[in-house]
């Protein structure tokens, strides 16, 4: 059999099982990791030695090392303590305590993981439903779509992100620059789309009554100060003289050192699922792309893009939105990033603009479906173990329309950027 028919084979076979969700993602990468190394060595195709290189692992160890960063500011207790003391500082009623949650939801995933975010938000989302007496699973659908936005922030807010950003060089400054606004944009069209909704008194469900962590404020300032300090640095990494990896490892040192966390505890908390994923989807989608199947995928979406350079970036936008939402953002940006850096070589288009289109569009269209956005699906998660039960159509009804809306923004917001070469 032909290099390609295996390798189309097992792309169709992989893109059906992460539609369909009969085995979990991270089963489904490594499966399609093993079948790809196997049939690629087989084929002559790469060798052994070449699969350290293709799993991205500078990409990886930046993960790696930022998630456990994040991992030890949300140990510390500072989201539920800042949530909590802000709330009950500001005093506000019902209404406007709930759009200053969707605003936390906004700022918290702009500078730690969504997920993590996630967890925080919808715990503290479920204690405020307690003390005001109001029907959670609004906000919730809400602050999911949210944490995505406001993931789009810095590079290290989001996996695709993330991954462009390593792979492409696309620096913090640069981030602020062009999502800064966006992000404005989307959280003020966010906060009008919720307020038409009815305060609903709580229909359901059991929440206990906490007041949260006990914080212990010396460790909080230490590792806020660390947390800081990394993030000025990765800004400046290009001035300093060393990768984002190395600086990031830096501080995840620092951070063990002199914040009084324990690592184990840290580490055991992390979403390890997250980097087996990428290091085999990473390895498949370089095994499609030695096979020529991706070569091939990038006719077609090559000529899609062969039109006006400001229509292909909403196009793109559109494209790995609804993909995005079918599947998983992740795998979305992987696949389609090689076969966009082929498109820009053969047709001569501005990358920028195209790059951007993968982690806007990326970003924000995971929250098209309930099952799309990690925040979203650990929020509902989080809710029905508490005795809310959120459906399909409940997301599809009250959550689906506003990430819908700002996914149109976000391309036309982005064709404006393109027209005025502002990027």
């Amino acid at each position: 059999m032909e290099p390609v028919i295996t390798f189309a084979l097992i792309f169709i076979a992989t893109m059906l099982l992460l539609i369909a969700e009969l085995e979990h993602k991270v089963v489904v990468a490594l499966l399609a990791a093993v079948l790809t190394i196997y049939f690629g060595v087989s084929y002559g195709l790469f060798s052994l030695e070449d699969i350290p290189e293709m799993m991205e692992l500078d990409t990886l160890f930046f993960i790696v090392a930022s998630f456990i960063l994040f991992q030890s500011l949300e140990s510390t207790g500072l989201f539920d303590f800042l949530s909590l003391y802000i709330v009950k500082k500001l005093k506000l009623g019902k209404k406007g305590t709930l759009l200053l949650l969707l605003l936390f939801s906004v700022v918290f995933s702009m500078v730690s993981s969504n997920y993590v975010v996630a967890v925080v938000m919808a715990n503290v989302t479920l204690y405020m439903a307690r003390m005001y007496d109001f029907d959670p699973r609004e906000p919730l659908m809400i602050e999911g779509v949210l944490a995505n936005l406001g993931g789009l922030m810095l590079p290290i807010s989001s996996i695709p992100g993330l991954i462009v950003s390593v792979k492409k060089g696309i620096g913090f400054l640069e981030f602020i620059k062009i999502s800064g606004p966006l992000i404005a944009i989307l959280t003020l069209i966010s906060l009008a789309y919720f307020i038409k909704f009815p305060i609903n008194k709580k229909a359901c469900g059991e929440v206990e009554l906490e007041e949260g962590k006990l914080v212990d404020k010396s460790t909080l300032y230490r590792s806020l100060l660390i947390f800081i300090s990394f993030i000025v640095c990765i800004a400046i990494s290009d001035k300093l003289g060393f990768s984002m990896t190395y600086i990031a490892f830096v501080f995840v040192v620092l951070m063990f050192m002199f914040s009084g966390l324990n690592p184990a505890e840290v580490m055991s908390r992390i979403n390890w699922e997250v980097p087996f994923f990428i290091g085999g989807f990473a390895i498949f989608v370089n095994g499609l792309e030695s096979s020529g199947i991706l070569g091939m995928v990038g006719e077609y979406v090559k000529a899609i893009l062969t039109i006006e350079s400001g229509a292909s970036v909403i196009l793109l936008v559109l494209i790995c939105g609804f993909l995005s939402a079918l599947i998983d953002n992740v795998p979305v940006v992987l696949l389609l990033l090689p076969i966009v850096d082929d498109v820009v070589a053969s047709l001569n288009l501005r990358a920028y603009p195209l790059y951007w289109s993968l982690i806007i569009g990326s970003g924000v269209g995971g929250g098209l479906t309930i099952y799309g956005s990690v925040p979203v699906l650990t929020m509902i998660s989080i809710a029905e173990r508490k005795g809310y039960d959120i459906t399909v159509s409940d997301y599809s009804r009250k959550a689906a329309p506003l990430a819908l809306l700002h996914l149109i923004v976000s391309a036309f917001y982005l064709w404006g950027l393109a027209r005025l070469n502002i990027l």
